[in-house]
């Protein structure tokens, strides 16, 4: 993600504190700086975030079309290179410039040493982590100890590093090639008047908050942490619409998670707001002070079960009763949920808590006939082939449920139960046609929805066959007042989804 935080780094007379060291940078692929002499390259090194570039005077560069590949200019001109698109450049010499190690890349850049994690292959910055801004050093009592360090000063921490299974408060992940999972690391923090710290010598500590970088990696802060916003820009939703809310340059504003957005692509992030939950805004118009933990959009907008057995999972109707289909449980573990109902059972006597399926997320491979025998036909369907499917068939598609007892919560957004159980046996009464009236109108509405440019064609079947689910129990003498109003949640939930979610196509 793009973190490019302007953190020099000067010598200073702290000999007993912490020793100054400047390294080097992570990366994927191979960026080659062009040269304007025939001078043999003196090695390689990786970046551990976006590196910007720097002329023999230490300022940035701005809006120079140099021969680097993979080099950038960030949203005010500066040139820089993307951590996620150059692994390793090449280097000719190191340079001191301003009290700083800078490492010459070529064309006139220098990188600053204090973006670099490997050089040659070695990681220059393991037990050392990196400031990001001017900092204060303190005494266990929590007084200032009289030095300072300046920005992107590079110090080595006491204690050792471990890992954990859960993201704490200041932490940073690698991957594993073994089980290619993200896997945390933390360096014990001191507590000091409420604010954590890192010691960094005997009786000297620095805040947690003002580092950017340990061992090498990127510090993740789980927080709330401030942006600069570098261009007047409106903010907007999850799925890339614009909002009215304008935000000027210069902005401070408070963010608190990087979203991975809806793309096979993504080439960077999209913050969120902390004041303002549904709206984010784009990496390249902010600086981010902290790097925050990431998620993806599917984790923002869905809510995702867990099978808790290997046996095959039944699918119900909206009134308890099994549909004959199941999910093949080697093929698919985990469901992707929309709503949470207390379903009253005639046969057991009492109401019983179901997760409501979404349609969109699943394909007929994963369906099975109840005693284990592949499908005759397919229970969901492409939209082209659509009508295909009986009536009874694309019921099932848009409205089963799974037992909230078979399943625990896996991910993304925890559901409520939209009902109460006391409730459910009440709303067994026959609906009459006044109690209809609301899902009458909503049934005319929706079939004056046509489809149009921007819809997505699963979730527009979905919502199709919930009209079809609402003809049924308009036309049903036997509907009861559960059946009306789960119908017209059906309605009102899939007509959404089509505004505020992304599927592939399932055929």
């Amino acid at each position: 993600m793009k973190l490019t935080k302007k953190i020099c780094l000067a010598i200073t007379a702290l000999a007993l504190i912490v020793t100054p060291f400047l390294a080097n940078c992570n990366q994927i692929q191979t960026v080659a700086a062009a040269r304007t002499s025939k001078k043999t390259a003196k090695g390689k090194i990786t970046l551990i975030y976006d590196a910007h570039l720097y002329n023999k005077y230490g300022h940035k560069i701005k809006n120079k079309k140099a021969d680097l590949s993979n080099a950038d200019n960030d949203i005010n001109g500066y040139r820089y290179i993307p951590n996620f698109d150059a692994g390793i450049v090449e280097y000719y010499g190191t340079k001191i410039i301003n009290g700083q190690k800078f490492y010459n890349i070529g064309d006139g850049c220098y990188i600053n040493a204090a973006d670099v994690k490997e050089v040659n292959g070695k990681n220059s910055k393991k037990g050392k982590l990196v400031l990001l801004q001017k900092s204060a050093v303190y005494t266990k009592a929590g007084n200032k100890s009289g030095y300072t360090l300046p920005k992107r000063a590079i110090v080595k921490y006491q204690g050792k590093v471990k890992q954990v299974k859960s993201k704490p408060k200041y932490y940073y992940s690698k991957y594993f090639k073994s089980d290619n999972d993200e896997h945390f690391f933390y360096l014990p923090l001191t507590k000091i008047k409420g604010k954590n710290y890192y010691a960094i010598g005997k009786n000297r500590y620095v805040k947690a908050y003002n580092v950017a970088s340990l061992d090498g990696y990127p510090l993740t802060y789980n927080g709330v942490t401030t942006a600069t916003v570098l261009k007047k820009t409106a903010t907007q939703t999850i799925k890339n619409k614009t909002t009215k809310h304008v935000l000027k340059k210069g902005q401070k504003i408070k963010v608190d998670l990087a979203v991975q957005p809806w793309a096979e692509d993504f080439e960077g992030y999209i913050f969120r707001l902390h004041d303002h939950p549904n709206e984010y805004i784009d990496e390249s118009y902010i600086n981010l002070r902290n790097y925050l933990p990431t998620s993806n959009y599917f984790v923002q907008v869905c809510s995702f079960v867990k099978s808790k057995k290997t046996a095959n999972i039944k699918l119900y109707d909206v009134t308890g009763n099994p549909v004959g289909v199941s999910f093949n449980a080697a093929e698919l573990s985990i469901f992707n949920v929309d709503g949470l109902f207390y379903i009253w059972n005639a046969t057991t006597n009492k109401a019983e808590l179901y997760y409501h399926l979404l349609s969109s997320s699943f394909n007929k491979k994963d369906l099975l006939n109840n005693d284990g025998t592949q499908l005759s036909s397919p229970k969901t369907d492409s939209q082209n082939a659509g009508s295909t499917l009986t009536t009874a068939e694309k019921i099932i598609s848009v409205n089963s449920f799974v037992k909230a007892s078979d399943v625990k919560f896996y991910d993304g957004i925890k559901l409520s139960p939209l009902n109460k159980p006391a409730e459910t046996e009440q709303k067994q009464k026959i609906a009459t046609d006044s109690d209809k009236a609301q899902l009458q109108k909503a049934f005319d509405s929706g079939q004056q929805i046509g489809d149009s440019n921007g819809r997505h064609g699963e979730l527009m079947l979905s919502y199709d066959y919930a009209l079809v689910n609402a003809a049924v129990v308009l036309r049903s003498a036997k509907a009861t007042l559960a059946q009306v109003d789960q119908a017209n949640w059906l309605l009102e939930t899939t007509k959404t989804q089509i505004d505020t979610l992304y599927f592939e196509d399932f055929s």
